[in-house]
């Protein structure tokens, strides 16, 4: 065999080898691997590894998902921590939270934004304006506040993300030497911005010296940070150097803590609990109603409708009102069956129609004189026909004439007939009573 053949072959031999081993290791060989994973748990409990912090330390921890007013009017003694996921307390929430807070428990919670955060600082007015009403009793509120802790060390873990910003920015610039002005624009912000932050000076932690920490308890500085208001609230007890991350107020015999959060991540949250001093300071304010004392941990808090407050503050009404409803609905039901036919209408009598018309008119102020004036007209009508003798005489005459004739008292018949209504009724029953004799006595 030739030399070069012996040659060609070891090279085949050796790139066979080397592929039979990558494909070994790719297909049959098993590797560990890192991968980052989240739980159910977890998922579910933004706040779980602090739930299992606390319960390590003795605390008792329970974790309610809404902060319901049926669960405010029922509190245990002991510490309230309201995730940054909830919504600031409405009015009627912050009255009952601040009337548990007295009994001598802890309410650990972080105020609203205000103001503009682009603008740094806000105005009082902006703290006015606020919809936090804890916030205004405090005078405290979330701002895009500047202000850096020239106290404490330099965050390692900021800066180390602003040198990755200003390496990644470098690199972009290198690959666009083109002259793309637009690109360049784009990864010229995160190095302008890097490099504006590192001229405003060096990313630095927030230190606290809280009573009763054995050391200072170092912070991530929060990309928005807690703003107090001069006169609008009772000064902090305790709190951070520059007031940028933690204030404790005092409420009766009990504390109120605001905290700062961050854009992403809490002091709290799973992610950032094992950075820095994070833990210590949850196990510091959980400490504040005793060393074993309770926790409640609160995902989100709950807007209440009127219905929910009337069952909270009338609920006996409610229930006496929703009993009488059942009762009238089961008394109603036994009436309700088959429809009847219609029974038929009585018919009234005529006479009954002729003393309705009569005692109409006698109410009127003519209609004595109208029905007066009805039966004398029949009544002469009747006589005329009877005598035809009556034509020629005269109304008085007439009156003496028929008075003779039915032998009746002549003043009476001359004031049936020509006389004026009696007001009296008796009086007017005696006229109508004259008219009808006479004509009762020519009618036979």
């Amino acid at each position: 065999m030739k030399r070069s053949h012996t040659i060609i072959i070891a090279i085949v031999a050796v790139l066979l080898a080397g592929a039979g081993y990558e494909l070994w290791h790719l297909y049959f060989h098993k590797v560990w691997r890192g991968q980052y994973h989240v739980s159910e748990a977890q998922a579910k409990n933004p706040m779980l590894a602090a739930t299992r912090l606390l319960e390590a330390s003795g605390h008792k921890v329970r974790v309610e998902p809404v902060l319901s007013y049926q669960l405010l009017n029922q509190l245990p003694d002991g510490v309230l921590l309201l995730s940054r996921y909830a919504r600031p307390p409405d009015e009627r929430q912050a009255r009952l939270l601040l009337d548990w807070v007295r009994r001598g428990n802890t309410l650990v919670m972080t105020p609203d934004w205000v103001g503009d955060t682009e603008e740094g600082e806000a105005s009082p007015a902006d703290l006015d304006q606020a919809t936090d009403p804890l916030g205004k009793h405090f005078g405290v509120a979330m701002s895009g506040r500047s202000r850096v802790d020239d106290s404490c060390r330099i965050d390692p873990l900021e800066t180390s993300r602003r040198e990755k910003r200003a390496a990644k920015a470098k690199a972009g610039q290198a690959q666009n030497n083109d002259g793309d002005d637009g690109e360049e624009g784009d990864d010229g912000d995160d190095g302008d911005g890097a490099a504006g932050k590192e001229a405003e000076g060096p990313a630095r932690l927030v230190c606290l010296n809280a009573p009763g920490a054995a050391n200072t308890i170092e912070l991530a500085r929060p990309s928005d940070t807690l703003q107090r208001f001069q006169g609008k609230g009772p000064a902090p007890l305790w709190g951070d150097t520059y007031e940028l991350a933690v204030l404790v107020y005092g409420e009766g015999r009990g504390k109120v803590a605001m905290v700062a959060v961050d854009a992403g991540d809490s002091y709290f949250d799973n992610d950032a609990l094992r950075q820095f001093d994070h833990a210590e300071l949850l196990l510091l304010l959980a400490g504040q109603s005793g060393p074993h004392a309770p926790v409640m941990l609160v995902q989100h808090n709950e807007p209440v409708g009127w219905a929910a407050w009337l069952w909270q503050h009338g609920r006996p009404v409610v229930l006496g009102l929703a009993a009488l409803l059942l009762l009238w609905t089961w008394s109603a039901s036994r009436r309700f069956g088959p429809m009847l036919p219609e029974a038929p209408t009585a018919r009234r009598a005529l006479i009954e129609h002729i003393e309705a018309s009569g005692r109409w008119l006698w109410r009127l102020p003519q209609g004595r004189a109208l029905l007066l004036e009805a039966v004398r007209k029949s009544t002469e009508k009747q006589l005329l026909r009877r005598l035809p003798e009556l034509h020629a005489l005269g109304p008085a005459e007439r009156a003496r004439r028929l008075a003779r004739l039915a032998k009746m008292p002549e003043p009476q018949v001359s004031d049936a007939l020509l006389g004026a209504p009696a007001k009296r009724a008796a009086d007017f029953t005696r006229q109508i009573s004259i008219l009808q004799q006479l004509r009762a006595h020519h009618e036979r």
